[in-house]
């Protein structure tokens, strides 16, 4: 395994669109982190334009794991001493915990609002309790949503990492003369003087040399395009790319269960391996009015599983188009920590 950063300047602006039942509501959301399938389709763009007549073949490699990523999650870089930390998403076997305060009062509804954990939160296993009890002081919640050691980050300077923002537009390309104004909810990439935020995605890569090569020219045409929508108005845009050798192995380690780091699409045969797990809508997108692309349920990151399945890249083009509409749903998976697991199963 390896990493792959996606760096990003400060306050990046990204759309990361949402299922939506109703066309004139298709950007009143965004996903707050970049899901796989999204990756996966900005890849095959690009690798499209490029080299056209390779896309038959990695798709094969895809559908093979020959060459596998994660969803990208967060990932902070100290300004000062470049020290990086990265998260992973809160497995969903942790939402079934039970904190009390010592009045009594439940604290799921803030177990329920914290997203991701920092790698050596992840390592040491540190459950519910430990990172909401003020008085360990061994975690340290940011942004309401991550949750750090604190030695990692002595001090937080009510730091953000990101932030949803709705603005009102108005529709210039259309004859209609009401009905043309719209909301748009965008992501942007926060951060402070100590702290940046960039994406990082997980990468297995067995690819042969000049598939290899092919594989990262694509990343930087990539890169160069930006990644979701709107980026014709300036969103998604990225900096550059960078490929780093980051000691995971407690990622790779044997485990009974494991945890989904990307969206997937399970085969029929194949819903029985999966312990915890919620679901999300994916495609739908409208090409015309009434006709748009076919909707299928995807098993969410964080999903867990008592063994690691296979899923399926789908094709979603509508009844009777010609051109094809994958969707990445190919399983990925990281060792789930013993403490971590789904304990009925243990």
């Amino acid at each position: 395994m390896q990493v792959r950063i996606l760096h990003c300047r400060p306050n990046s602006r990204f759309h990361l669109g949402e299922f939506t039942e109703i066309r004139s509501t298709t950007l009143t959301d965004t996903a707050t982190y970049i899901h796989s399938d999204v990756l996966f389709g900005a890849f095959l763009y690009q690798l499209s334009l490029l080299y056209p007549e390779k896309v038959p073949h990695f798709v094969e490699l895809f559908t093979q794991k020959q060459i596998q990523f994660s969803s990208a999650f967060y990932c902070l870089q100290n300004t000062h001493t470049q020290k990086k930390i990265f998260f992973l998403p809160k497995p969903v076997s942790l939402n079934l915990h039970e904190v009390i305060k010592e009045s009594g009062e439940s604290q799921h509804k803030q177990l329920k609002s914290i997203q991701f954990l920092s790698w050596q939160v992840w390592q040491k296993q540190l459950l519910p309790q430990d990172w909401l009890d003020k008085s360990s002081q061994s975690c340290q919640i940011v942004d309401g949503k991550f949750v750090v050691l604190t030695e990692e980050m002595h001090s937080n300077n009510n730091l953000k990492i990101f932030a949803k923002d709705d603005a009102l537009k108005v529709r210039l390309h259309t004859t209609e003369e009401k009905g043309n104004l719209y909301s748009q909810t965008d992501l942007f990439l926060l951060g402070n003087k100590h702290w940046q935020v960039h994406w990082y995605l997980i990468e297995k890569n067995l690819l042969t040399s000049s598939d290899k090569e092919i594989y990262e020219k694509v990343w930087q045409s990539l890169v160069k395009a930006g990644i979701g929508g709107e980026r014709s108005t300036g969103a998604g845009k990225i900096e550059n790319v960078s490929v780093e050798e980051q000691d995971i192995q407690f990622l790779q380690q044997e485990s009974s269960q494991k945890m989904a780091v990307s969206i997937t699409f399970p085969q029929e045969n194949e819903t029985q391996q999966l312990l915890l797990y919620q679901l999300k809508m994916r495609g739908g997108m409208f090409l015309a009015e009434n006709y748009r692309l076919k909707v299928v349920q995807g098993v969410l990151e964080g999903a867990v599983q008592k063994q690691e399945i296979q899923g399926q890249i789908l094709d979603l083009k509508p009844d009777g188009s010609q051109e094809n509409k994958l969707r990445y749903g190919i399983n990925f998976t990281v060792a789930l920590p013993e403490k971590y697991m789904f304990a009925e199963m243990l």
